[in-house]
């Protein structure tokens, strides 16, 4: 091969490989939603952080309450997260944060401020952390596909402040 073929195929990996990279909000890691083909959950130590990033975004907050030892929790994190068109949808439609109510700072404290008592619980919030629609217990991949399409459609109406408006 020519020099010239080399370099352009290693120009092509490291763009491929940069387009799939986390990209560093400070202090938050969001991933691209092209990505995967299972839900992307933004990472931060901070559910304020998160907020402030769904408000400039103007897109509501999925938060997924579930405490790591509880078989239905992870029966989700297998079986619902990982369906392709509930993944596309949510990483497109949707900032998405777990929330591990028996881990470390901030799990409990996020925990208790939204009153999550049963695991799992899902809560869709706006930029502001109002709530916007809740749920407790476990969901299949289309009950949570058809909640978060209809806060989507919602919103679009003009239904649900995004707290942005």
């Amino acid at each position: 091969m020519k020099w010239y073929t080399y370099v352009i195929l290693s120009s092509l990996f490291l763009f491929t490989a940069s387009a799939c990279a986390p990209t560093y909000y400070n202090p938050i890691v969001v991933r691209p939603a092209s990505c995967s083909r299972q839900m992307q959950f933004a990472e931060s130590p901070d559910l304020g952080y998160i907020l402030a990033f769904a408000d400039k975004m103007e897109k509501p907050v999925f938060l997924d309450f579930y405490a790591p030892w509880i078989p239905t929790c992870k029966r989700i994190d297998e079986n619902v997260f990982t369906q392709g068109a509930v993944a596309a949808y949510f990483n497109q439609n949707f900032v998405n944060y777990k929330v591990n109510a028996g881990g470390t700072s901030p799990g409990p404290q996020i925990t208790d401020m939204y009153g999550v008592t049963t695991f799992p619980t899902f809560i869709f919030v706006d930029g502001k952390g109002k709530i916007m629609l809740r749920h407790e217990g476990y969901v299949t991949a289309d009950q949570l596909l058809e909640m978060g399409q209809f806060l989507h459609h919602a919103g679009d109406e003009d239904v649900l402040s995004l707290g942005t408006k």
